[in-house]
């Protein structure tokens, strides 16, 4: 069950959203992809903090992960085209899980709008983990 100040985060990327896709479903759908995108990039780090290797973000995935997305270096223009070429490669990685693939899979942006994909990935997902 999520607690009250997620709720709140969440709503608040839905709200980025509702100009520029006006279905809710596909609102979720687009806060989905990128939390499930996010939690990849935390497995990862969890692995290398307990000793272990990574297991998403490796061989052609490198340049993918959530902290490069995130680097402060990048503009929203690239940012936005790291992460529509990110959605494409994980639907297609091996070592992404046969599940999260199949989500990559129907992923798109239905909106191309780098500065509608900061505030949602940059200022509210992100919110989501108190970064």
């Amino acid at each position: 069950m999520l607690d009250q100040k997620t709720k709140q985060h969440i709503n608040n990327a839905r709200n980025v959203l509702v100009g520029k896709v006006p279905d809710p479903k596909a609102q979720v759908e687009q806060i989905t992809t990128a939390l499930i995108y996010k939690f990849m990039d935390d497995m990862d780090k969890e692995n290398e903090e307990l000793g272990g290797k990574i297991q998403f973000f490796t061989e052609n995935l490198k340049g993918f992960s959530w902290s490069k997305l995130m680097s402060r270096e990048l503009s929203g223009d690239e940012r936005w085209n790291i992460y529509t070429r990110a959605l494409e490669a994980f639907a297609k990685a091996e070592q992404i899980p046969e599940l999260f693939r199949t989500i990559f899979k129907g992923a798109f942006l239905p909106y191309r709008d780098p500065q509608t994909h900061e505030k949602k990935i940059k200022d509210k997902i992100a919110e989501v983990w108190g970064e």
